[in-house]
């Protein structure tokens, strides 16, 4: 298929070649686990586990709390040691026995057993956002989805998770893709790779010649960063604009990064709940980079030293990439299923950014932004607090990728600014959530009361209807056709409002994932009691009405 050409974009040194030119390991089992309640977009977890039980790889340990969260599982065998409002920590036995889930024929089974399984399996976005998987495949009830897309374009600097996964698992991510696409009901399966991973691209091209699925298209675009970003890949690929502010659903789409799918197709396919994940252990500080399978929870400092840490050149580590991820303040943190690189960097390869000077309008910012915003104004803006101009220079747009800090010859950390105005405004948009939340509570709490009183006159009707058929009139009365017809519109009013909280919900959650979204999911949870109740209401009414025209 043709590619569509779009703008920006910037081309950094790749430095994939150190961890990419090994087999995929496996780390060493480790002998304690720290795992956090939240590994994933939205609330945490709430623990299920006590001190002192004993759990299995795979046992769940923290179920989650609120639409948009996700289970934790213990990720080794052994005894839990602590419990925590933040984390839950396991000391292994060594054993590795592990609790599976029946394997599921995903072929065979219905949706709602599929969508549960990913649920209770605890699988998350492994690209980067962890937003539930589940809950990504239910958009379907929001959005008519046509394509799904497998983002393999892995195009930051020194990351070669997906990369790897797909030279050793091709079959199973396509696979996975097909389940995927099957749930949110897309017809074409496309496949968006970078130019740089041929042997990734001559796996996939043997699979596709091989199995010969249907709808499916392997695309190879030119490497540049950051070409994966969802928007422009949906771009480059489809020619499809996402609107301001909107997501691929907006535009019928759905994107996956390949350890999703994989992750996905094990939970359903073997029962295994997400555990472990491959991640890129790379940088000059180590002497044996490459990709892993690492145990969540495993201690960062102790994986290092696995790979072997040379400490007195360390100068910093960072998790994620160059352009987007960030440097840690300390090792003793543990691997989330966030965790997709960490880079050991010595002092001479990621160097501190010189000191920031004034800017000099060279514009440079601006050619290079993928989503053709105005970093120049928007920096400007930022200092101001300029709110209203933020917003209609539309700030949120802003995918954060530092495709502006990297070419700017003054220095100046432009994306610090974007998120410290992004974190204000969000704060802004929180108090005025709370604010429509109370107005929307106080017009459901009206629609319930006038629903009461429909109901009260149906009834009343109802017994008049019946006293006149038992004295022998006939005389047909349209008072409870016109209870019907308001039943009606309030449950019509109702289905409404449940949709409009759901797509305000799921795009909050996806553009702000680290945001608390309570105020949203209340708002959701009481638009859907209110269908519930406009559901039985009008239930009632057309047994009220049917009862009416029999006696008559």
């Amino acid at each position: 298929m043709p590619l569509f050409a779009s703008r920006g974009g910037i081309y950094p040194p790749e430095r994939k070649s150190r961890s990419n030119q090994v087999p995929l390991q496996q780390a060493p089992l480790p002998a304690r686990v720290i795992l956090p309640l939240r590994q994933h977009s939205g609330r945490p977890g709430v623990a299920c586990v006590t001190p002192g039980e004993y759990v299995k790889t795979g046992t769940r340990i923290a179920k989650r709390d609120g639409l948009i969260s996700a289970d934790v599982h213990a990720s080794i065998s052994g005894t839990v040691t602590q419990v925590s409002a933040h984390a839950i920590q396991i000391e292994g036995d060594g054993l590795d026995t592990r609790h599976t889930l029946t394997p599921l024929d995903w072929r065979e089974t219905d949706a709602l057993t599929l969508l549960a399984r990913l649920d209770e399996s605890g699988v998350v976005g492994l690209g980067g956002a962890g937003f539930p998987a589940q809950f990504k495949a239910r958009v379907i009830e929001r959005h008519a989805i046509d394509t799904l897309i497998i983002n393999a374009t892995e195009c930051e600097p020194y990351i070669t998770a997906d990369d790897i996964i797909l030279r050793h698992y091709p079959g199973e991510i396509l696979e996975g893709a097909q389940m995927m696409a099957s749930l949110c009901g897309a017809s074409q399966i496309m496949i968006g790779i970078e130019d740089n991973k041929p042997e990734a691209i001559a796996a996939l091209k043997q699979v596709i010649a091989q199995s010969r699925p249907a709808r499916v298209t392997l695309s190879v675009i030119p490497t540049r960063y950051p070409s994966g970003s969802e928007k422009l890949l949906i771009k480059t690929l489809l020619n499809r604009t996402v609107p301001s502010q909107g997501l691929p659903a907006d535009v019928g789409v759905l994107c996956h990064n390949p350890g999703t799918l994989l992750a996905a197709l094990q939970a359903v396919k073997s029962g295994q709940p997400l555990v472990e994940r491959v991640m890129t252990l790379t940088g000059e500080a180590i002497t044996r980079p490459g990709n892993y399978w690492v145990r969540l929870g495993t201690s960062i400092d102790e994986l290092l030293a696995h790979v072997g840490l040379e400490r007195a050149r360390l100068s910093k580590v960072v998790q994620g990439g160059p352009m987007m991820g960030n440097t840690l303040d300390t090792l003793n943190a543990p691997v989330t299923k966030l965790t997709n690189c960490l880079i050991a960097a010595d002092q001479a390869e990621l160097p501190p950014a010189p000191p920031a000077s004034p800017c000099i309008r060279c514009g440079a910012c601006e050619s290079v932004c993928p989503v053709q915003l105005l970093p120049q104004q928007l920096h400007w803006y930022a200092h101001a607090r300029e709110d209203d101009k933020l917003e209609q220079h539309h700030l949120f747009d802003c995918i954060e990728c530092g495709a502006c800090s990297y070419v700017c010859p003054s220095h100046i950390p432009l994306v610090n600014d974007y998120r410290n105005a992004k974190d204000r405004l969000r704060h802004q948009q929180i108090e005025a959530a709370k604010a429509e939340h109370a107005k929307h509570r106080f017009e459901f709490r009206q629609a319930r009361l006038a629903r009461e009183e429909a109901e009260k006159q149906a009834r009343r009707h109802a017994r008049l209807a019946q006293g006149k058929s038992s004295s022998g009139s006939s005389a047909p009365t349209t008072a409870p056709q016109a209870d019907l017809r308001s039943l009606r519109i309030a449950q019509t009013a109702a289905k409404a409002a449940v949709r409009k909280a759901e797509k305000v919900l799921a795009r909050e959650a996806q553009q702000s994932p680290d945001e608390s979204h309570d105020d949203l999911e209340m708002q959701l949870a009481t638009a859907r009691e209110n269908l519930k109740a406009a559901d039985l209401k009008l239930a009632q009414a057309r047994q009220s009405a049917q009862a009416s025209e029999e006696s008559q």
